[in-house]
């Protein structure tokens, strides 16, 4: 693919870019064909640049994180991707502000310096605070509509701060996954405490974590179903170990699907299809993902 064939303006090419980009690179589960760009811009300035380039000249794109819970098509696509990744500054005060691209662990180090607990749920979730806010990202019985007070977003041509009851949270869901705003940074309310005592409660939540399966996945794959675990589920109709292509069933985990290092797209929706389809069979259960479609 040749950069001029793009209708990208010089102010955007002038943000660190990949053309052509190949998704399975950056996609935690390691699959994916190759878009038309990606972007990586170093503020919110930028960003929002990008944005309004792309939707002035109809370009479809995408603004990810760490893409650790999204399912990539194969081929080609004519979509570009915006990353937050470097978006990481992270502010302390009566609330602690983080933009969208820091990491849970990154937000975690800077709880642990500051003495501030409340967030340490999220140890070892790989994501951005970014997509925790988007997904309502939850461990342990908690979630981040426990902890967030505001989210700074751009939607409609403006920058707007959200308060968290405008944010339609509900588990695993948000307003965001229907309303197109874009999440740049939030404010979470936390505890003062010692550091010593967080890093304590974060390594804790680490342990816990120690027993989920290994490999390249997306993390768990459905929402739970009120009072089961959709990999107990999974488990009951015989899937454990399933495997399709190149993709197939946890067998420490069964809401977790695996590339076992030649997995497409193609094989890891037919994993999830076989999986809803013989757990309605049985239970008469929809199980309903939780990871994303691009």
């Amino acid at each position: 693919m040749d950069e001029r064939a793009y209708v990208f303006t010089k102010d955007c090419l002038s943000t660190e870019h990949e053309i052509p980009f190949h998704v399975a690179a950056r996609a935690s589960i390691g699959v994916g064909g190759y878009a038309k760009a990606a972007f990586y811009p170093e503020n919110l300035s930028k960003l929002i640049l990008l944005i309004d380039e792309f939707k002035k000249h109809h370009q479809p794109f995408h603004v990810v994180g760490n893409m650790t819970n999204i399912l990539p098509p194969d081929g080609r696509s004519e979509a570009v991707y915006l990353f937050t990744t470097k978006l990481k500054s992270v502010g302390m005060g009566r609330t602690v502000f983080a933009q969208a691209g820091v990491t849970s662990e990154e937000l975690l180090d800077a709880c642990v310096r500051h003495g501030k607990s409340g967030a340490e749920f999220l140890a070892g979730v790989p994501c951005t605070v970014g997509g925790a806010v988007y997904m309502n990202a939850g461990a342990g019985g908690k979630h981040i509509d426990d902890i967030l007070e505001s989210a700074l977003v751009y939607h409609d041509g403006q920058i707007r701060v959200l308060k968290k009851e405008d944010c339609a949270y509900a588990y695993k869901e948000s307003a965001f996954m229907r309303n197109g705003a874009i999440i740049l940074g939030a404010s979470f309310l936390l505890e003062d405490t010692d550091g010593e005592s967080v890093e304590a409660r974060r390594q804790a939540y680490l342990e816990t974590r120690k027993r989920l399966p290994t490999g390249k996945s997306m993390g768990c794959v459905f929402k739970n179903p009120k009072d089961i675990s959709a990999g107990k589920l999974i488990e009951g109709v015989g899937l454990k170990g399933f495997k399709f292509g190149g993709a197939y069933v946890s067998t420490e985990h069964a809401n977790f699907v695996i590339n076992g290092g030649n997995a497409t797209a193609k094989d890891v929706r037919a994993v999830i299809n076989v999986v809803k389809n013989a757990v309605l069979s049985q239970y008469g259960v929809i199980l309903e993902e939780e990871i994303r479609y691009f």
